[in-house]
C-alpha cells in the first residue's frame, strides 16, 4: 500500500522544474547555448563544451522516454540531475547524497539501468515505489543476473551496474516529488551492492600484457605500415582530395559547349590508343546511382566514374542530360574496349615487401572509397604504434588532434626531443587538462602520419582517429583482419593470431616490458631503453603529469619483478643451487637468516598461505636493492661498493644508482650470476672464442685482451657450474 507520506510528495512540483540542466550541473554549452531543460524527457548533451572525445554522441544522448511510467521518468530525471549536481541547496541536505558529482561519461549507463529496474517493476503490476520491498528487489537481482541477449549469467560487473540505481534510489528519497520509496526503505539494508553483486573493487591494475606471440607480428606488421606503407597512402589520399577541389564537379545540369565536347571526344580516344581503362565508381556511389531510379543495372556507364572522366579530359563544366547521351556512344565504346578500372594507386610504385622477399606494389587499383578506407587501417596502425610506445592511456589518445605533433627540440649530445600534445581526462574536471608526452620519434613520426591523413580524411572535431574509439578492441581487429588478408599477404606481412589487444593492455605490456627486461627490444628496432629515457624526461618535465603516473606503475611492476627474482633465487638456494660470483657471499648470507626466520615461523603443521605471506614479506627488503641485467644480478646495497661508480669516478650520493653501462659483474662485490645468467655468458665467450680466432697471431696485444675477456667468461661458467646443479649447457 502507499503511505501517507508518499501520497503527500506524489505529483508536488519538482525544484528542478523549468530550470536548464547545465545550469544546475555546472556544464557549458559552446557560444552560450541553452542546455536541454528539466522537464524535457530527452536531454539531448551532444553539443557539451569541453566533452572528452571519447564520448561518443550516443553516451550524451540522455533519453527518459525508455521508461514507460511517466511519474517515475521525473523520479529518474531527479536522481539523475542530482548525482551530477551535488553542491545544489535540495541535494546537500540529503544524509545519503554523494558528496562528488558523478561523471557524465557514467550517467547514460545510469539511465539504462534505471529503465530496467523500472519497466520490470511495471511490468510485474508494481505502480508505486512505495511497494518495493526486500523480496522484489532479490527477484529483480535474479531476472538481472540473467538478462544477456543469450540468458547466460551476467559478470558480477555488469550485475553491479544494473543494482547500483536500485540502492540509489533510496539515498535520494528525500528530494523525489513523485514518488519514492517507503521511508527507512534500503534495498539490501546494511550490505553494499558490490558485496551483494559478488563484485570486488578493483586492486591495482588487472589489465593483462598484451602475448608476446601476438604482440610481436602486431607491433611489426604496424611499425611497417606506418613507415613504408603510410607515407604513400598519405600522398595518395592527398592527391585524391586535391582533384577533387580543383575543378567543379561533373552533373547533369548544364550544357557543355563544342570544345568541351572536342576535349572529351579526344581524351577518350588518347584512352583507347594507350589502354588506359576509364575510371571507375566506387560500389557506395553505384549503389546511390541504382537507387536514383536514373540508371539501370544493365547501363554499360553504370560504373563509369564520369565526374574523375571529366576532370582527366579537362572539361570545366557540368554535363546536361542531353550533352551526356550525345557523348554516350563515345565512352561506351571507349568502355567495350579498355575497360573500367579503380584509379587510385595506378602504376604504384614498389616497396620492399615485409618480410624481405623481393618487392611488390605498396597497393593495387583502389577506388575512391577503398583508398578511404586503407587510409583507415593505416590511421589504426598509427594508434597501435603510439599506444604501445608512448603508454598513453585510451582517453589520452582519443584526444590527440592534427595539432597535437609539437616541434621537436634539442636534447643531449645531438639528440631530439619529441612531444606530443593531448589532455589528461582521468581523475580530472569535466573536459580534463591540457598535457604534454614525450616519446620516442617512432611513436611521434605515427601520430604526424595519422594527422596527415585524418586532415583530409576522417576526422572528427579535430579528433586525430576520427571515429574510431581507442578503447575499443575494434580498431585492432579490424587492423588484424587487414594483416591476414590478401592484401598482408601480398606485401609479406606475418599473420596476427587472434588474442586481446586494447589501449589498456597496450600500456600495461609496455609498463611490464620496462620493469621486467628495461635492456631489450619491445619491438624491431625499438629499444627500451630509449623508451625508458623518453617517458622520464616526460616525467621530469612535468612531475605531475602522466607520465609520472605511468612512471609510477611501471615501478610498481618493477618492484613486483624484482620480489619475483629474488623468490626465484632463494628456492634455488634452498634446493642446493647457490649464487656466485662477488656477491654470492652476502646473498647466501641474506639466503640463510630467511630460511632460519621462515623455519621458526612454521613450527609444527605447515600452513602453505601463511608461509607464503611470510616469504614474501622477508625477501621484500632483500629485492628492492636488485637491478637486474641480462648477465648477473645486482644487489645494491652499498654505493661505496659499487665498482660500476668508482671506475666512472662518479660521486656517491643518497640517490645513486648502478651504471649497467659500466658493469663489471666478475669482479664487483655486489654482483652476483645465477643459473639464469649462464646461456648469456656461454654465447658470450663462444662469440669471443670465434672472434679470437680470426686475429692474426702478429696482433699479440689485441688477442691477449680478447683472450683475457674470454678466460673471463669462461671463469664465470665454471663458478655458476661449480656452485650448484643447475642444468650444464652447450658453448662454454
Amino acid at each position: 500500500m502507499t503511505t501517507p507520506s508518499v501520497l503527500a510528495a506524489t505529483g508536488r512540483r519538482s525544484p528542478f522544474s523549468g530550470l536548464d540542466v547545465c545550469t544546475v550541473a555546472q556544464l557549458e554549452m559552446p557560444h552560450g547555448n541553452r542546455g536541454p531543460l528539466f522537464d524535457d524527457d530527452l536531454w539531448d548533451m551532444t553539443g557539451l563544451a569541453r566533452a572528452p572525445k571519447s564520448l561518443t554522441p550516443t553516451a550524451l544522448r540522455w533519453d527518459f522516454r525508455r521508461i514507460v511510467n511517466p511519474a517515475w521518468r521525473t523520479v529518474a530525471k531527479e536522481m539523475i540531475l542530482a548525482l551530477l549536481a551535488p553542491q545544489d541547496e535540495h541535494v546537500a541536505v540529503l544524509p545519503h547524497a554523494f558528496r562528488k558529482p558523478k561523471a557524465v561519461s557514467a550517467v547514460y549507463g545510469q539511465i539504462s539501468g534505471m529503465a530496467l529496474w523500472l519497466n520490470w517493476l511495471h511490468a510485474e503490476g508494481v505502480r508505486t515505489l512505495a511497494d518495493v520491498d526486500q523480496n522484489l528487489c532479490d527477484r529483480y537481482m535474479a531476472f538481472a543476473s540473467r538478462s544477456t541477449r543469450h540468458g547466460r549469467t551476467v559478470q558480477p560487473s555488469t550485475l553491479l551496474n544494473l543494482l547500483l540505481p536500485v540502492q540509489y534510489l533510496a539515498f535520494y528519497s528525500g528530494l523525489f516529488t513523485h514518488d519514492a520509496y517507503a521511508p527507512g526503505f534500503t534495498p539490501w539494508a546494511g550490505r553494499s551492492v558490490f558485496e551483494v553483486a559478488g563484485a570486488k573493487k578493483q586492486a591495482g591494475n588487472l589489465s593483462g600484457p598484451v602475448p608476446d606471440h601476438v604482440f610481436q607480428p602486431m607491433m611489426a606488421a604496424a611499425l611497417w605500415v606506418v613507415e613504408t606503407l603510410g607515407p604513400y597512402v598519405a600522398e595518395e589520399i592527398e592527391r585524391a582530395q586535391a582533384q577533387k577541389e580543383s575543378r567543379p564537379t561533373i552533373g547533369i545540369r548544364y550544357s557543355l559547349s563544342k570544345r568541351d565536347r572536342d576535349r572529351f571526344a579526344e581524351h577518350l580516344n588518347a584512352c583507347v590508343r594507350d589502354g588506359v581503362p576509364l575510371p571507375q565508381l566506387d560500389r557506395g556511389s553505384i549503389t546511390q546511382r541504382v537507387r536514383s531510379g536514373v540508371w539501370s543495372l544493365s547501363d554499360p556507364l553504370l560504373e563509369v566514374n564520369l565526374d574523375q572522366l571529366g576532370r582527366d579530359a579537362g572539361v570545366s563544366k557540368e554535363i546536361q542530360i542531353g550533352p551526356l547521351e550525345v557523348l554516350r556512344p563515345l565512352i561506351e565504346e571507349a568502355a567495350a574496349k579498355v575497360g573500367v578500372a579503380a584509379v587510385h594507386g595506378r602504376g604504384a610504385a614498389l616497396v620492399q615487401r615485409a618480410d624481405g622477399n623481393g618487392t611488390a606494389p605498396w597497393t593495387l587499383p583502389l577506388d575512391y572509397q577503398q583508398l578511404r578506407t586503407l587510409g583507415s587501417l593505416v590511421q589504426g596502425a598509427c594508434l597501435v604504434v603510439t599506444a604501445a610506445l608512448s603508454g598513453m592511456r585510451a582517453s589520452e589518445l582519443a584526444e590527440l588532434s592534427t595539432d597535437s605533433c609539437l616541434p621537436p627540440t634539442p636534447a643531449y649530445s645531438g639528440a631530439m626531443r619529441y612531444r606530443l600534445a593531448s589532455r589528461l581526462i582521468k581523475g580530472q574536471e569535466f573536459g580534463g587538462v591540457p598535457e604534454e608526452w614525450v616519446v620516442v620519434e617512432e611513436a611521434w613520426r605515427a601520430v604526424g602520419l595519422a594527422a596527415r591523413i585524418a586532415q583530409r580524411d576522417g576526422s572528427l572535431n579535430g579528433a586525430l582517429f576520427g571515429r574510431k574509439r581507442p578503447a575499443s578492441a575494434d580498431i585492432y581487429i579490424q587492423f588484424r583482419t587487414w594483416v591476414n588478408g590478401p592484401e598482408g599477404g601480398r606485401l609479406g606481412l606475418a599473420p596476427i593470431p587472434d588474442g586481446p589487444v586494447n589501449a589498456r593492455n597496450l600500456r600495461r605490456t609496455l609498463a611490464m616490458a620496462l620493469a621486467n627486461r628495461p635492456g631489450g627490444l619491445i619491438a624491431a628496432k625499438i629499444h627500451l631503453k630509449h623508451v625508458h629515457v623518453a617517458t622520464t624526461e616526460g616525467y621530469a618535465h612535468r612531475p605531475g603529469g602522466a607520465q609520472g603516473i605511468f612512471l609510477a606503475e611501471v615501478g610498481e611492476e618493477e618492484a613486483k619483478h624484482h620480489l619475483e627474482l629474488t623468490a626465484t633465487a632463494f628456492r634455488e638456494f634452498q634446493a642446493g643451487i647457490m649464487p656466485s660470483g662477488p656477491g654470492a657471499r652476502d646473498v647466501i648470507a641474506a639466503f640463510t637468516h630467511v630460511d632460519a626466520a621462515l623455519a621458526d615461523h612454521q613450527a609444527g603443521e605447515p600452513k602453505v598461505l601463511g608461509s607464503d605471506r611470510q616469504l614474501v614479506n622477508l625477501l621484500r627488503s632483500q629485492s628492492q636493492f636488485l637491478h637486474a641485467g641480462a648477465a648477473n644480478y645486482c644487489w645494491f646495497k652499498d654505493p661505496h661498493k659499487a665498482l660500476c661508480l668508482k671506475i666512472a669516478g662518479a660521486p656517491v650520493t643518497a640517490d645513486s644508482k648502478p651504471m649497467a653501462g659500466m658493469c663489471d659483474s666478475a669482479r664487483c662485490p655486489q654482483a652476483t650470476h645465477h643459473p639464469v645468467h649462464r646461456k648469456v655468458w656461454a654465447d658470450n665467450a663462444e662469440r669471443t672464442r670465434v672472434f679470437l680466432g680470426s686475429i692474426p697471431r702478429g696482433h699479440k696485444a689485441e688477442r691477449d685482451r680478447v683472450r683475457a675477456d674470454l678466460d673471463r667468461s669462461l671463469r664465470v661458467l665454471d663458478e655458476i657450474d661449480a656452485a650448484g646443479t643447475g642444468p650444464a649447457q652447450e658453448g662454454a
